[in-house]
């Protein structure tokens, strides 16, 4: 494994930098003891899709909760860099990426916290951070920017992050929170996601072409309803009937333009009747044709398996 896929980590290897009091009641776990047969990235990754429900670092007083407990399975076997970006990029839980983003909060070097975390700040992606009938919801975006910016997380301690390298933090995420404003959360947003990562579009850029579409509409409708009752009545007609005015009709309508709405309204009603009788003599005669067909038929099987008998 070449050093270019070995994650810089800190801190104190043994126990992850996790206060002791959660250390000791992971491995005092049953449920962490249970986990030793896991002996893959992958099947771990599978446990947490089907067990974690919530990234709450404790359940029933200081019992150490299946996320930490999977959380510190992990470190036992050092990550390497890309299977950390295949955790927090994962698609199928949103669980698996909030493991991803808490082993990088405890291990991951503090200089190094922005260029991972940083880049999903904004995520929308929802999660439950706890248990019980009403969890704490929260987002991928939420989650990150509570790991960048604060030392408690739901009941315990999270590694103390050095001063000046917090304070830098504190200033890029201003700064960036001050130029997505300025864009309008726009595609701004999606010119820091450059390392390859999905990221969310933008739903700026959508509404402004949703609004576009709409006001077209707009001006088509407009335009519609300042034709005369004529012509949308001769459009209409005349997508039925299609090429069957022959010139007469095409000279007795232009003729007769200057009629009222009423004579115009009552010529369109005797030409629909026309037609309609025209469509129902038709539809007999095809009527009758197929009842035809369907008597001859009969009386062909019939005389064939006459024949064969």
């Amino acid at each position: 494994m070449g050093d270019s896929n070995k994650l810089e980590t800190w801190g104190n290897e043994t126990n992850m930098n996790f206060n002791p009091i959660i250390y000791q009641n992971i491995l005092a776990s049953p449920y962490f003891k249970s986990l030793y047969d896991k002996k893959t990235y992958h099947e771990i990754v599978d446990e947490i899709y089907n067990e974690v429900y919530n990234l709450e670092p404790f359940v029933k007083g200081t019992t150490a909760s299946t996320a930490f407990c999977l959380l510190f399975k992990l470190w036992t076997q050092r990550l390497t860099v890309k299977q950390l970006e295949g955790l927090i990029d994962h698609t199928d839980s949103p669980y698996i990426r909030g493991v991803g983003f808490l082993y990088l909060r405890y291990v991951c070097a503090p200089k190094q916290l922005w260029d991972w975390l940083g880049p999903y700040i904004d995520d929308e992606e929802e999660i439950d951070m706890t248990h019980g009938t009403k969890p704490t919801k929260s987002t991928i975006g939420k989650l990150c920017r509570h790991l960048l910016t604060d030392i408690k997380f739901y009941g315990t301690m999270l590694p103390r992050i050095p001063v000046p390298i917090a304070r830098d933090i504190e200033k890029k995420i201003a700064d960036y929170d001050r130029e997505s404003k300025g864009r309008g959360g726009g595609k701004g947003s999606d010119d820091r996601r450059s390392s390859g990562r999905e990221r969310s579009t933008s739903r700026d850029g959508y509404r402004r072409r949703d609004d576009s579409r709409g006001s077209k509409y707009e001006k088509n409708r407009r335009r519609s309803r300042s034709r005369s009752p004529y012509s949308r009545e001769r459009s209409r007609h005349n997508s039925r009937d299609g090429s069957r005015h022959d010139s007469r009709d095409r000279h007795r309508e232009r003729r007769d333009r200057s009629a009222s709405p009423r004579d115009e309204f009552d010529d369109y009603q005797k030409r629909s009747k026309q037609d309609d009788e025209r469509r129902r003599d038709r539809y007999s005669d095809r009527s009758r044709d197929r009842s035809y067909d369907r008597s001859y038929r009969r009386r062909s099987r019939s005389r064939d398996y006459d024949r064969r008998r």
